[in-house]
């Protein structure tokens, strides 16, 4: 089993954690006071600010937009990346709010058509259901929602930097029913975890690198995680599609099941084409909603080194 790294103990980046975790008590006492309708609004004002003063990954973002749609006029490309902007900040101060509210209040600004009867089916019937979603719309709301059905659910996680972070952020959500199995730990925790909570949520859309299987992304090819494929195979479960909207303080979750067929053996061309039939879902969905896909992040990070690589020689 993989482990997260372990670095040797600084007293001052230890200090340094301790006042970021202090920062983020203090912060959320204030979210926790603050009624809904204010927090969201909050956090458009957030990323407002983050438009017009924090440039640094901006043009990541332009550079990934215009990729994807590269017949969108350079006008509306600036009025995308400010619609990106806003929407991460709603998304950054109502993740926080989200976790502190009751389940009651969570449910009353979601709209999941059918999502209750499915996955109460799914575990009456004892079919642990596989849920593939992206950086895209509010994958937290997700999670909150469907942990609150029945005995709850699990979902893959990067672990923080900042451990007593770390902690908090695990407390808080697993005291919601969302058990979080860390990224490092490997695919038989996540086929455990996957039988043992009967749901297991994968954020599919990461860059991979070496370890993951070029995929196509708007048709443009891209290293993409093997995991939902994998764990397809071994523990067939009922493949799902999710996406969960942010709409101005209110959510909508959308889920389609996937049909599959498993071949003999596990192979590099089946898991190729179930990666991509995902993906195409999701891509389908952020072409709805462009300003609600994580464009800060480097998607096409190969393509990324090519440019930078090929301006160099010039």
């Amino acid at each position: 089993m993989a482990t997260a790294r372990r670095k040797s103990f600084n007293p001052v980046i230890y200090i340094r954690y301790s006042f970021e975790f202090l920062l983020l008590m203090v912060f959320n006492i204030v979210l926790f006071i603050l009624p809904w309708a204010l927090s969201w609004r909050l956090g458009r004002g957030f990323g407002w600010i983050a438009y017009h003063a924090l440039t640094k990954r901006k043009s990541t973002v332009s550079r990934n937009i215009k990729r994807a749609f590269p017949d969108l006029p350079d006008g509306e490309i600036e009025v995308l990346i400010k619609a990106c902007y806003l929407h991460w900040g709603e998304g950054f101060i109502s993740t926080l709010k989200l976790w502190m509210i009751s389940q009651r209040k969570a449910r009353s600004i979601v709209v999941a058509p059918g999502i209750d009867e499915y996955v109460s089916n799914a575990q009456a019937a004892k079919e642990p259901v596989l849920y593939f979603t992206g950086h895209f719309g509010s994958w937290e709301m997700a999670g909150r929602y469907v942990g609150g059905i029945g005995p709850g659910a699990a979902s893959i996680y990067r672990i923080q930097k900042n451990p007593f972070v770390d902690w908090f952020l695990t407390w808080i959500r697993e005291y919601h029913q969302l058990k979080l199995i860390n990224s490092w730990s490997g695919i038989p925790a996540f086929e455990d975890a996957l039988v043992r909570y009967g749901g297991l949520a994968v954020v599919g859309d990461q860059f991979k690198g070496s370890k993951g299987i070029e995929i196509d992304f708007f048709g443009i090819p891209s290293s993409t995680p093997r995991g939902a494929a994998i764990l397809t195979f071994i523990t067939k479960p009922r493949l799902v599609f999710l996406a969960c909207t942010q709409h101005r303080g209110r959510y909508r979750i959308h889920i389609e099941e996937i049909p599959y067929e498993l071949p003999p053996h596990m192979n590099d061309t089946w898991i190729r084409e179930i990666t991509q039939l995902l993906t195409g879902k999701l891509e389908a969905e952020v072409r709805k909603y462009p300003e609600q896909y994580f464009w800060f992040h480097r998607r096409w990070r190969d393509l990324d080194r090519q440019e930078a690589k090929a301006a160099t020689i010039k």
